[in-house]
């Protein structure tokens, strides 16, 4: 009896590694993202404020606990969610999320960099932009939605100046993953221009 079943047991078990084997190379590979910011100015465009004259902060900018992980969120529906599998936030949305807020804002005010709580060297913040974003997602191939709220801060008294609810819908234009990451970075770059208009009417 073991002499005859030797061989086909043996073929079984070359047949399941190659089985095993070729479901690992069918797997696809992770891809990573992160949100783009404004582009630069070009020569002729006219910046709002003086250069460096407005210390100006982002900060702190709070997200959702359903986004707070590294896969892309998207809605099946108003109560539905779906984690990506192999689409990946290349650094936390928590991190990647305020630097671009602070880098549109630069670009915008034409102010010296932005700086991202919490702030570090010796210089002062004169105003101090907080923001809560509630939903940050969307379709695949549908609109990508930012939704959520905002206020500025005069840091001279601690005096809040402003306070916004703000959403935004962006379409993606395409079916891919990068599309909608593209998407939510043209909504963050609009929150970028309502923040930064509001900003202007408070500087000198």
């Amino acid at each position: 009896m073991t002499r005859r079943c030797f061989v086909p047991c043996a073929v079984l078990a070359v047949l399941s590694v190659g089985v095993f084997l070729a479901g690992c190379a069918s797997t696809a590979p992770s891809r990573f993202y992160v949100l783009s910011s404004l582009p630069a100015p070009g020569p002729a465009s006219k910046p709002f404020t003086d250069q460096g004259r407005t210390a100006i902060g982002i900060g702190p900018v709070e997200i959702s606990k359903y986004l707070d992980r590294p896969q892309i969120v998207t809605r099946e529906s108003p109560n539905e969610l779906k984690l990506a599998e192999f689409d990946n936030w290349a650094e936390p949305l928590g991190d990647n999320l305020p630097r671009v807020l602070a880098e549109n804002l630069s670009t915008l005010l034409s102010t010296e960099p932005v700086a991202v709580f919490p702030w570090r060297g010796s210089t002062p913040v004169d105003y101090r932009v907080e923001v809560v974003v509630t939903q940050l997602d969307g379709e695949l191939g549908g609109d990508a939605v930012l939704v959520g709220h905002w206020s500025i801060i005069k840091e001279d008294g601690n005096e809040l100046i402003a306070i916004r609810e703000t959403r935004f819908s962006e379409p993606t234009g395409a079916s891919g993953y990068e599309a909608l990451v593209s998407a939510m970075s043209r909504a963050i770059g609009n929150l970028s221009q309502q923040i930064a208009a509001e900003i202007q009417k408070y500087l000198p």
